[in-house]
């Protein structure tokens, strides 16, 4: 199953399907019904169904899906396999703070392995258990790492120039929180809106391609 490729729709809708599916685990459900899943994604829960199948879930009638069959399903398709998935963020201010604090990030298998801002205050400190490095420090720092994804959390006036930095760095799919639009070459990746659902989508492309494909 791991060696499909599957469309940018399914892959958008499966993403959905294990936002919706991590959240009620976390409530203590262990199955979970397309009814159900349709309600929080309002993807039409025949479709759901159709999806699950496709993804090699089979559900019991009167009980739907094994939860954990779903998860292990999903981390197949989607390459998480039983690794963290690294990145860096880029900028430790209010929302760089939140970003850190986020725990569904962990509990979704990614983990933010460097933290860097330009605020010579905060340079050399401890936040939520990450030392914040120096904005200049960034390529040294993970070039040849084997990170893939950065946020990009910093004031909108160096979103480019921080950009610029990751790309340099060999970062190929940046999350992009500020409010400004930014440039990148065609093998890089840009993500806005919801972090999780687009950090999910971009990893089924680093997984199977080795790069970001899609725009």
């Amino acid at each position: 199953m791991e060696n499909k490729i599957y469309s940018d729709g399914m892959i958008s809708r499966l993403t959905q399907y294990m936002k919706c599916i991590v959240q009620l685990r976390e409530m203590g459900k262990i199955t979970v019904t397309s009814k159900e899943i349709s309600a929080v994604t309002k993807v039409n829960s025949a479709e759901v169904r159709r999806d699950l199948i496709y993804f090699g879930v089979k559900g019991k009638r009167g009980v739907g899906f094994s939860i954990n069959d779903l998860l292990n399903s999903f981390d197949k398709v989607l390459g998480c396999g039983v690794e963290k998935v690294h990145m860096v963020l880029t900028g430790a201010g209010n929302l760089g703070k939140a970003i850190l604090n986020y725990k569904m990030l962990d509990k979704f298998g990614f983990k933010v392995e460097y933290v860097f801002d330009n605020n010579s205050k905060i340079i050399g400190s401890i936040i939520s258990e990450h030392k914040i490095l120096g904005i200049s420090c960034i390529k040294e720092t993970i070039k040849g790492k084997n990170i893939d994804i950065a946020i990009l959390a910093v004031p909108s006036h160096s979103a480019q120039k921080v950009t610029d930095m990751l790309v340099g760095a060999g970062i190929k799919v940046i999350i992009n929180y500020t409010s400004v639009p930014v440039k990148v070459p065609l093998h890089v990746n840009i993500q806005a809106n919801d972090p999780i659902e687009k950090l999910l989508h971009t990893l089924y492309y680093l997984s199977h391609t080795g790069y970001a494909e899609y725009k």
